[in-house]
């Protein structure tokens, strides 16, 4: 990478400096593909040092304003954690699971109180995870930090959540920008503290574009159905599928022919047709969310500026599917060759070759995961920040802050709500 670059300013108004990223990406597949490998003869143990791996790749090929991040945490401090956050979890499910056999009145009550603990649970990791993050990444020398409690940050993500419940999701872009402040303003670089005025309000036309796209015709064809039968649904209006599995529902062909067996048929197609094409505007509402969460945050009188687009997030996974796609196309063109192989030599062993394809498929996709997804996303949102007012940056002080411990992520590992590589902040 080279120097800082400043992005000229002709109105005069203050200096801005780009973030950098160094998009060669030299040994990012053979680093994907030992970290395969090897967490597959390992059991899956070696993936805490390929994690570490990945983030310190990334770490190393981003610049801002001309000096590279690094991350010095290390394989080691995640598997311990992990064992530590299992020695802990593990004791609670047998808890759990052995009031449920002794009290068969306490069974049902167990699933919500599973759930809602093992949720409380993940939001304390969380938080606790991006503790440890922070304080195994340095800039200019410098130890990022994170004070806050991580238990207000799951009590206050429990609460949200609750919120969202009673107001039909309909809250969902308030907390996330509620959350994203607590984060941010108990962020530390140095001596210095961050600060966000991040707002749902940013945010709220993107979500409700995938709000009313996936709820609005649902919405709609539920309340002529309840006008059709005079707001008194009829119980045996979907019964269970013939000779299909538990769970399974028809609409009753009793009703075939009726303006509510219609409109039934009806919301079964637009539930298959809204909620696929809202999920597609998720990397839509992302970006714009980053690009929202990114501007509302500063470090004194340092600020970020982001021209992230939708396109963006959108292109990596287009590309993925596209190389995913050539990956299965070359299989079936081999299975075919090897079917015709084996039925003009009568080698019928050959097939035998598909079964040991499959892992090689599986390591072929993750590798191109992590290349065309994680490293174009993460590029993206690296390369379209500018830091404003980068000079003020030269006064932030180190501090003495110690590294934290590898248990603060090991529950987040543990509990599956860790991510191997966090885009953004």
């Amino acid at each position: 990478m080279d120097g800082p670059m400043t992005i000229p300013n002709p109105a005069g108004g203050p200096q801005r400096a780009a973030v950098a990223f160094d998009a060669r990406l030299d040994g990012l597949i053979w680093l994907a593909v030992k970290g395969f490998l090897l967490s597959i003869v390992t059991f899956g143990i070696y993936r805490f040092w390929y994690v570490t791996d990945l983030r310190r790749f990334f770490w190393t090929r981003t610049a801002v304003a001309g000096s590279p991040a690094e991350y010095n945490g290390t394989g080691k401090e995640l598997f311990l954690g992990f064992l530590v956050a299992l020695a802990i979890l593990v004791p609670v499910y047998l808890v759990l699971f052995g009031l449920s056999v002794a009290v068969p009145a306490f069974a049902s009550v167990s699933v919500v109180v599973s759930f809602v603990g093992l949720f409380l649970l993940g939001q304390f990791a969380i938080y606790r995870g991006r503790r440890y993050r922070a304080t195994r990444t340095l800039w200019r020398g410098m130890r990022l930090g994170q004070d806050g409690s991580a238990f207000a940050y799951a009590a206050r993500a429990g609460g949200w959540w609750l919120v969202i419940v009673l107001t039909f999701g309909l809250a969902f872009p308030f907390m996330r920008a509620d959350l994203e402040r607590y984060r941010i303003n108990h962020t530390l670089v140095g001596t210095s503290r961050m600060t966000s005025t991040a707002s749902g309000r940013s945010v709220l036309g993107p979500f409700l574009l995938i709000y009313l796209l996936a709820l609005g015709p649902l919405v709609g064809v539920g309340l002529a159905m309840l006008v059709a039968a005079d707001f008194s649904l009829p119980t045996d209006l979907m019964i269970p599928k013939p000779g299909g599995n538990p769970g399974d529902l028809i609409v009753n062909p009793a009703y075939d022919g009726s303006t509510i067996g219609l409109l039934a048929k009806i919301g079964i197609g637009t539930l298959v047709l809204c909620v696929p094409a809202a999920l597609l505007l998720v990397p839509y509402y992302r970006a714009r969310e980053t690009r929202a969460f990114m501007a509302a945050a500063r470090l004194g009188g340092v600020g970020l500026e982001s021209t992230l687009r939708a396109r963006q997030f959108y292109w990596p996974y287009f590309v993925y599917a596209l190389s995913g796609l050539g990956v299965l196309l070359a299989l079936g063109i081999a299975a075919t060759l090897l079917a015709a192989v084996s039925q003009s030599t009568g080698i019928h062993g050959l097939y035998a070759l598909l079964i040991l394809v499959y892992p090689v498929v599986l390591l072929l996709f993750g590798a191109l995961y992590v290349r065309q997804v994680q490293a174009r996303l993460w590029a993206a949102v690296a390369t379209t920040t500018a830091v404003v007012n980068p000079g003020e940056l030269d006064a932030i002080l180190a501090s003495a802050r110690a590294p934290g411990s590898g248990l603060q992520e090991g529950l987040a590992d543990a509990l599956d709500v860790g991510g191997s590589l966090q885009i953004g902040f």
